[in-house]
């Protein structure tokens, strides 16, 4: 069985136009998609994806899928990278070479999924 995404192109597209399309589109949004799994410990992908949650559940996540591939094409591609620090006025950039793609999440996606429950109650904040 295939992974699912859980965005279309139709869904990013009622957020943010046509800022991507095509097979960067589809691939920013699998890529999100398993982001997503990611973030909820495998509980979509567990629940039978969109079609085993709610339709609230079902629905954030689609949103933060859109907001998670529209920030990874754009700004979000430094930080998977590696970026450990940057300098604005001194347009400085370094990265901790490890080549590894930690974090790499947007803040959106991550209120987005705490609000479905699935990765966490965030008790006590």
């Amino acid at each position: 069985m295939a992974l699912e995404c859980y965005a279309d192109a139709a869904d990013y597209q009622a957020l943010y136009g046509d800022d991507l399309t095509g097979a960067a589109l589809d691939n920013a949004l699998w890529q999100a998609s398993r982001d997503a799994d990611r973030l909820a410990l495998g509980r979509i992908e567990a629940a039978g994806g969109l079609a085993g949650l709610n339709d609230r559940c079902a629905e954030l996540v689609t949103q933060a899928v859109c907001r998670q591939a529209h920030w990874a094409s754009g700004d979000g591609a430094a930080w998977r990278q590696g970026l450990k620090r940057y300098n604005i006025d001194g347009i400085q950039m370094e990265f901790d070479g490890s080549g590894r793609a930690d974090g790499g999440i947007c803040a959106e996606m991550r209120e987005l999924l705490a609000l479905t429950g699935l990765c966490c109650r965030e008790v006590g904040l």
